[in-house]
């Protein structure tokens, strides 16, 4: 049986301390114990291969967080204090889960050849070692780790994993019982993302990034039966894709720098849109799907927390709210829930923010801005109205700023004759508002 890593964050059922607010999000718990980065330098210390980025949930009105210390979750009724509830795998480094009623199965963040998927049918109070014997790969001493476990939303017995071995990915349609290993290999550098697309579940997706830097995308459309590749970008990496509510054929990529969307089922990609960020998560706004969210962290020291929002089904994006924090180090994962963005951070625990409710927030009006023309091989002209002062960056595929200007002038002119050609993003920021355009240069 393996022994589980040795911790540093103490065990609790409830953590009980007073409600703490942050500027206009409101701080719900869980600092210490959900700390994405510290979590990441204890499975480092303890040689586990593989990065630890957790997947949260809202399941019947319930917040699920994975820990370095097993699934903690919150009531989402009690948002008016910090208290969250140890509730399944304690002492057990979890990455992802999936909860059918009482039985739980969670991915653990251990590298070894058994206990990768647990198994619990009491809600994780007792567990057994629920390891497919193929995963672990002879080549790395039998051992292995699982990334990602998705279920298909309308057949609970039929699931996927993500997982480090040869080839990476799996299909069981009878729960974990048996797995069929699929003929689609892992990137092998970052591998983040398997899932269904819930409104067509023989197509499953996986993404991440290759050995050589450059991002993937990898899907089928007859459950596993074949695989193919839709999209690969130099030096990027595609941390997941947001599914429309109820289109088969509409999605959203994320990753890094980049959020780019498909009208065809995942077959083809747009260019994509530059944001400044690496992004973690997208979602759809499922009463209103043309309004999407999005948010993550910069590469490097991040000093704010950020909200993205496209208004056009993803076809340009915004800062919709921003709040510096010091040392956020940006956010993890978020949730849309009762009005409410639900928004874990990496290293300073869960808030929430409420939508549209007070002008004492500070949301970012909408400003009026465009990019003309595209493509264009002479200038770019940039217009703008809504602030007295803008930033104008030009940044490359590689995000390396090639142009920049601070303007007073409704209408900025940019000469490209001399550069290189090929796809650039154009940022206008004022303020607390940042608009993305995209250009071609010929």
């Amino acid at each position: 049986m393996n022994t589980f890593i040795n911790k540093i964050i103490p065990t609790a059922l409830f953590i009980l301390t007073p409600l703490l607010t942050h500027s206009q999000m409101v701080y719900i718990g869980l600092k210490d114990e959900a700390n994405v980065r510290v979590t990441q330098n204890i499975l480092l210390d303890n040689n586990v291969d593989g990065a630890y980025w957790p997947k949260t949930q809202i399941i019947d009105g319930y917040l699920y967080i994975p820990t370095v210390n097993g699934l903690y979750r919150k009531d989402l009724s009690t948002l008016h204090s910090i208290d969250w509830e140890l509730f399944a795998f304690e002492g057990v480094p979890v990455r992802d889960f999936i909860k059918n009623s009482d039985t739980v199965m969670a991915a653990t963040a251990v590298w070894d050849d058994s206990n990768l998927l647990l198994l619990s049918t009491d809600n994780g109070l007792t567990y057994r070692d629920y390891t497919p014997e193929s995963f672990p790969n002879p080549l790395w001493d039998n051992k292995a780790t699982v990334l990602r476990i998705a279920q298909n939303p309308h057949n609970r017995h039929s699931l996927a994993v993500l997982y480090r071995g040869v080839p990476g990915v799996a299909l069981s349609t009878d729960f974990g019982v048996t797995w069929t290993l699929q003929n689609t290999l892992i990137g092998g550098y970052q591998d983040w993302f398997i899932d269904f697309n819930p409104n067509d579940t023989t197509n499953l997706f996986h993404s991440g990034e290759q050995i050589y830097f450059d991002s993937y995308i990898k899907a089928t459309y007859d459950n596993g039966d074949t695989w193919t590749s839709v999209e690969a970008i130099q030096n990027h990496c595609t941390h997941g894709i947001a599914f429309h509510p109820s289109d088969k054929n509409r999605m959203v990529s994320y990753g890094e720098y980049r959020i780019a969307k498909s009208t065809d089922q995942g077959k083809t990609w747009s260019p994509g849109v530059g944001v400044p960020e690496y992004i973690y998560k997208v979602i759809y706004d499922p009463a209103n799907p043309e309004i999407l969210y999005a948010s993550g962290a910069e590469n490097g020291p991040d000093e704010g927390v950020r909200i993205h929002r496209s208004t056009d089904g993803g076809d340009s994006w915004h800062i919709f709210y921003e709040e510096t924090m010091a040392n956020s180090d940006g956010v993890m994962d978020i949730h849309l829930y009762d009005n409410k963005l639900i928004i874990y951070t990496l290293v300073n625990g869960v808030y929430y923010l409420e939508l549209g409710a007070s002008n004492n927030f500070q949301i970012a009006r909408e400003k009026l801005s465009a990019v003309y023309p595209s493509p264009t091989s002479d200038v770019i002209n940039v217009s703008f109205s809504g602030a007295d002062e803008a930033v104008i960056t030009l940044l490359n595929m590689n995000g390396s700023v090639v142009f920049q200007q601070t303007t007073r002038q409704p209408v900025t002119s940019i000469p490209v004759q001399s550069f290189v050609k090929g796809a650039y993003f154009v940022t206008i920021k004022a303020g607390s508002f940042i608009k993305t355009h995209k250009v071609i240069i010929i």
